[in-house]
């Protein structure tokens, strides 16, 4: 694109899954982009953009983020441990110190990355995000938020396994919910386009990939996929769904004197979530989880 944007970007969260994408495709659109990361950038790792190294859950390293006149400010903050307070910590309260801090230093609008399971809350996560949701829509500021579906990578984590010669697992039939898993690009996309989208201001937006055969999926048709882009036999292993939830109860409570423990107990909770909650959203972008997995197995063959 590049066209030539005479706005400024702050963008936290840079260096997660999506921070990346979203920082690559500002500064394809021409922005003033400034990304903000934890530690210094490797040379050309956000080619293009202004790297700034500041903690968020710091108000006065927060202030620094701001050198000059910001426009806007696009949130992909998302914890990456998966504790309770975690999530209440950089979820919400760290995003709501880079919203407060935008305010003072006269952002003119907030994009923010929430995430699809927040419309039926049951863990922190989601609590944490809507809380957050919740402080910008009473803010005051312009803002767009932006609920996507489940991530291309969330089917990826087999994919190695299963290269090896080793079989796929689901839990129960693999076919309790359908996903449309949306392409972090064009998940990015959707959110710097929205700086500019006058449709898109003042609203929310529940967000997944391409409505397509190749797009709409269990976790077991992405495990068949998987096996069909290598040209294997499917070899599909199920899990009961007793042994996960008693996995997860024996975790839990050893995670109550271990915080490594309870970091994978709770990742086993948000599993579990979306093992059994449909996840179908509004399609945007044209990247199929199909493209991708044939794409993935074809990389990691070479």
């Amino acid at each position: 694109m590049n066209n030539e944007n005479t706005q400024t970007v702050l963008i936290v969260g840079s260096t997660g899954y999506i921070g990346r994408a979203v920082v690559a495709e500002a500064v394809n659109q021409g922005y003033d982009v400034i990304a903000v990361t934890r530690s210094p950038a490797k040379e050309g790792e956000f080619a293009g953009a202004e790297v700034l190294v500041g903690d968020v859950s710091s108000p006065a390293s927060i202030a620094t983020m701001f050198p000059r006149k910001v426009d806007v400010v696009i949130s992909c903050l998302a914890t990456r441990s998966g504790l309770p307070k975690d999530f209440d910590d950089i979820d919400y309260i760290a995003t709501l110190n880079v919203l407060n801090a935008a305010q003072e230093h006269g952002a003119e609008k907030f994009i923010l990355l929430s995430a699809i399971c927040v419309r039926k809350p049951d863990l922190p996560l989601q609590l944490a995000k809507l809380k957050m949701e919740d402080a910008l829509m009473r803010s005051g500021i312009d803002y767009t938020i932006v609920r996507p579906t489940a991530y291309f990578w969330v089917f990826d984590t087999q994919t190695e396994m299963i290269m090896k010669g080793r079989p796929g697992y689901v839990v129960g039939s693999g076919e309790q919910a359908v996903h449309n898993p949306i392409a972090r690009e064009d998940l990015a996309e959707f959110m710097v386009s929205s700086i500019t989208n006058t449709e898109r201001k003042d609203r929310v937006f529940v967000l997944g990939g391409p409505e397509v055969p190749d797009n709409i999926v269990s976790y077991r048709d992405a495990l068949n996929m998987v096996f069909e882009s290598l040209g294997k036999e499917p070899n599909i292993k199920s899990v009961p769904v007793w042994v996960l939830n008693t996995l997860i109860n024996i975790t839990w409570f050893i995670g109550l004197f271990s915080r490594k423990i309870g970091m994978f107990s709770a990742f086993l909770k948000v599993t579990r979530y979306y093992l059994v909650n449909d996840m179908r959203a509004p399609g945007y972008g044209s990247r199929t989880l199909k493209e991708h997995i044939m794409d993935t197995t074809r990389k990691i063959d070479t």
